[in-house]
């Protein structure tokens, strides 16, 4: 009595969890397309729940009724992503951008966004997925794009006249190299002059209290980028800077080369040295 008194109370108990999760998810279906993503997890937990249920004629209708589901779920869920990037290709173009490629990955000029439609979330990434700049960002098409926007406006508001970075790596390559004990010329890596820029951006009241606070940040996104421009720029006044293109395994360590744009659609290379022409 007491075994057969615990399966009822245990199957009732599943009917009831199954009952909750179906009612939930009828609420997804009044926007199907623009619910696909959340009805794909939920519709997880319904299948989960079913397995709970005794073989019969209600385990069967439910059976047929999630194939029947999984199908026009995978329908709708192409529905979405053709929809959102249609809407995300209109804002971006709102903001004088455009998008190139196929989702889940586009690449909107020097910057790459990749959409995780299972969770629904984007994350926006430096050049080619190089350097990963912000994640968790909504899958909504207006807002992404205002994201994509206002941190690239941000990186160019904070971005160095060609000539300052020019002088910033003339005086530290001149360190790193009479540090290493180098000849004029020598090739110096080019992230121990990032190392020496960030030095010598710091503050006085930094060098007599070094504290989080007083420390002046210089991402290596934002060296990237003014790079690029140095380079767009041309040759000035002083000693004549040369990049050299990093080696294919160098390419896949962060410590060893830093990639560049070489335009403003997101084509770019990876340099590991830096070296000067003329004394310096």
């Amino acid at each position: 009595m007491e075994s057969l008194l615990a399966r009822l109370r245990a199957e009732a108990g599943a009917r009831q969890k199954l009952v909750k999760l179906l009612a939930g998810y009828a609420r997804l279906l009044d926007d199907p397309v623009n619910n696909a993503t959340r009805r794909e997890t939920e519709l997880a937990r319904v299948a989960r729940a079913v397995e709970a249920v005794e073989p019969g004629d209600t385990r069967q209708a439910l059976d047929g009724w999630l194939a029947a589901e999984r199908e026009r779920l995978g329908s709708d869920r192409d529905a979405f992503r053709f929809e959102f990037g249609t809407r995300l290709a209109q804002e971006l173009a709102r903001h004088g951008l455009g998008a190139r490629g196929q989702l889940p990955v586009l690449r909107v000029g020097l910057v790459s966004l990749r959409c995780d439609f299972a969770g629904g979330k984007a994350a926006l990434w430096w050049g080619p997925e190089v350097e990963q700049v912000k994640t968790g960002l909504a899958l909504a098409p207006e807002g992404l794009a205002d994201e994509v926007a206002g941190w690239l406006k941000d990186l160019r508001d904070k971005a160095a006249d060609p000539a300052e970075t020019r002088r910033r790596l003339v005086e530290a390559y001149r360190r790193c190299r009479l540090l290493g004990g180098l000849e004029p010329g020598a090739r110096v890596g080019l992230l121990d002059v990032l190392a020496e820029v960030v030095h010598g951006l710091q503050p006085k009241s930094f060098r007599a209290d070094p504290t989080r606070q007083r420390f002046v940040e210089y991402p290596r996104v934002r060296f990237s980028f003014d790079l690029f421009r140095l380079k767009t720029a041309g040759e000035g006044a002083g000693p004549r800077l040369r990049l050299h293109v990093a080696t294919f395994d160098a390419t896949t360590a962060k410590g060893r080369a830093l990639w560049v744009p070489d335009n403003e659609d997101g084509e770019g290379t990876y340099y590991s040295y830096l070296s000067t022409g003329g004394e310096a």
